[in-house]
């Protein structure tokens, strides 16, 4: 399990302890004595961040434990996945941070062992697990861009979820699997202060969230984009980083060139904040085209090894960098990026504000305020009523005409009972606390922990931090639009922080338009591709629909019409095609072989 976990081309410390029944092991890839802890009759294996500096972390988890039994994750603030073996007894609990900022990953072979480890590959690669697909994970992972709880894309290994403890003993046929983060409902949205009071409070908390975050003599990286989250991000690293003696590395993945309207290229963005802090060293990458047989690291399907984020993580590696910061989270918590905002304030009853925030949108968006009314409230509101509704959806995740056209009926009906439900589209307070407490995030972060762990990195949340988690859901919805912007009190909170134009940016390009170019010129190799799997028995064998793969394919853009393309970005796909379906079908034609194990 050791050698299976170990990138190539990196040499960790390694530590092992073992007790009876029990085998441990730390892989430390900082070389800072990191190792498996026994005190009293424990035997203590941490991968752990936590926000409280402690000599002995292990023995915060025991008191945790010790204290508040199977909730014990929850009473912990930090990033973690700990292991704890109990020697007189025999047994064995994990854990993992609320919002799963480190994986941990278990398998059981019952009446042979239990298994666990940080990553998938720390099992399958080892022979304890096999490395089987399940497919229908796969799937949903293509329709929602993340797992969902447990999923880890293998039929014999589980994810530990984001916020659960688990305790099995030798005695045990199964796990006890616990919720240890529960939100409660009940208490979002009961903040009273004022809006400057909230902008004040959570520019507070989220500056003490990187801070925290910070290593005390090595350079940080973070994640530079150009939207709010990740310049927040930036900029606030950038400001704390002044006087340690440490850098800051801003790590940018861009189009190759400018695609689409000028306003919604996000290089001057970049550049304006580079602007504001100078000393910050800045390493761009370009988008890669994903194409079927590509080579990728085992534990993510589309984890593309030498794409942008592994360059990316490469880079932080190389600056001499030990964690990366990322600006995960933000839309559902720290910018909160809710749809339909004016239509939930008219559903509450809130005339007062929404009378006032439409007229400040409209003055913002440069359109007159009936405009603005029929934009933002009529046309929300009436899409709820059935009567409104003409032809087919072209949303991705209809159940009939979107990305689930791409895979054979029988399996659609077990993709939509394991797929996530919608979020931050009726802002109630279930879909907010759902959002955290069981949606994509801790998928979103695993992904990024694979990438990282292939240079012997950590990746680290600090929009997801606790402090800002409570925080905002602890906000009304009204304090989420204001003077004209939605994301507030965010907008305001970063005034000074952020240069004016990211801070007021509402919109930037999608990398979308770009693929669009680049799968065009590659049509006809993709169709190729698809015919020679179609050709394959493996290939018959899969989860997908390869005619309707083909459908999609056939949708992209001939090759004499790039130069449309260029100018107008996904605008130049014909009317009735939605930008997402011949993109999808690539995405799915890649996951056909990849299953199909054919190359």
């Amino acid at each position: 399990m050791i050698e299976a976990m170990i990138p190539e081309g990196l040499s960790p410390a390694v530590s092992r302890q073992t007790h009876g029944r029990l085998s441990m092991a730390i892989l430390d890839f900082s070389h800072e004595g990191a190792r498996p802890v026994e005190k009293e009759a424990w035997i203590v294996a941490a991968d752990v961040r936590l926000d409280v500096f402690s000599d002995c972390p292990e023995q915060i988890f025991l008191t945790s434990l010790a204290t508040h039994g199977a909730d014990f994750p929850d009473r912990i603030n930090g990033d973690f996945a700990v292991a704890m073996w109990e020697q007189k007894q025999n047994v064995l609990w994990l854990a993992r941070d609320f919002i799963g900022a480190r994986p941990l990953a278990w398998t059981l072979r019952a009446g042979r062992w239990f298994a666990f480890a940080s990553l998938p590959k720390g099992l399958h690669k080892a022979g304890v697990a096999s490395a089987i697909p399940d497919q229908p994970a796969h799937a949903i992972r293509l329709r929602q861009s993340f797992f969902r709880g447990s999923d880890s894309g293998f039929a014999e290994i589980a994810y530990l979820p984001a916020g659960h403890s688990l305790r099995f003993s030798v005695e045990d046929q199964a796990p006890q699997i616990h919720r240890a983060y529960r939100p409660d409902e009940s208490a979002v949205g009961k903040w009273t202060g004022t809006r400057d009071a909230a902008a004040r409070k959570l520019k507070t908390l989220l500056d003490e969230a990187v801070r925290r975050r910070l290593p005390t003599d090595k350079p940080v990286a973070c994640h530079l984009s150009g939207g709010l989250d990740s310049s927040a991000i930036t900029a606030l690293a950038a400001k704390a980083a002044r006087g340690r003696g440490a850098g800051v590395i801003a790590l940018s993945m861009t189009t190759l060139k400018p695609i689409g309207p000028a306003q919604l290229d996000e290089r001057p963005l970049i550049e304006a904040l580079l602007k504001q802090y100078p000393d910050v060293e800045h390493h761009v990458v370009h988008d890669c085209l994903h194409m079927p047989g590509q080579p990728e690291d085992t534990d993510w399907p589309g984890g593309v090894i030498g794409g942008h984020d592994d360059q990316m993580m490469a880079l932080a590696a190389k600056a001499g960098a030990d964690r990366v910061l990322s600006g995960v989270g933000g839309d559902e918590g720290a910018t909160y990026n809710g749809a339909n905002l004016y239509a939930a304030l008219f559903l509450k009853g809130d005339m007062r504000t929404l009378a006032r925030e439409l007229r400040s949108r409209a003055r913002t968006d440069g359109k007159s305020l009936k405009a603005t009314i029929r934009a933002r409230l009529l046309k929300p509101l009436l899409a709820k009523l059935p009567m409104t509704r003409r032809g087919p959806s072209r949303s991705p995740m209809d159940a009939a005409s979107g990305i689930l056209r791409f895979v054979k009926p029988a399996f659609r009906s077990e993709i939509l009972d394991r797929s996530m439900q919608p979020i931050l589209q009726a802002n109630t307070p279930r879909e907010r606390v759902t959002a955290f407490a069981d949606h994509h995030i801790p998928s979103r972060c695993t992904y990024f922990s694979i990438m990282a762990a292939r240079h012997g990195l950590a990746v680290t949340f600090p929009m997801l931090d606790r402090t800002v988690v409570d925080f905002m859901l602890s906000l009304p919805l009204h304090h989420f639009v204001h003077d004209g912007y939605s994301r507030q009190p965010f907008r305001t909170a970063m005034e000074g922080i952020l240069p004016d134009e990211v801070r007021s940016a509402q919109v930037k390009v999608g990398l979308f338009d770009e693929r669009f170019m680049g799968y065009a010129e590659l049509k006809e190799k993709l169709l190729l591709s698809l015919d020679l799997l179609r050709a394959s028995v493996d290939g018959q064998s899969t989860i997908f629909d390869l005619d309707a793969i083909g459908a999609g394919l056939r949708l992209l853009p001939d090759a004499a019409r790039l130069d449309d393309i260029s100018q107008l970005g996904r605008a130049a796909l014909d009317r009735d095609t939605p930008p997402w379906l011949p993109l999808m079908a690539v995405e799915c034609l890649i996951a056909a072989h990849r299953l199909s194990g054919f190359r």
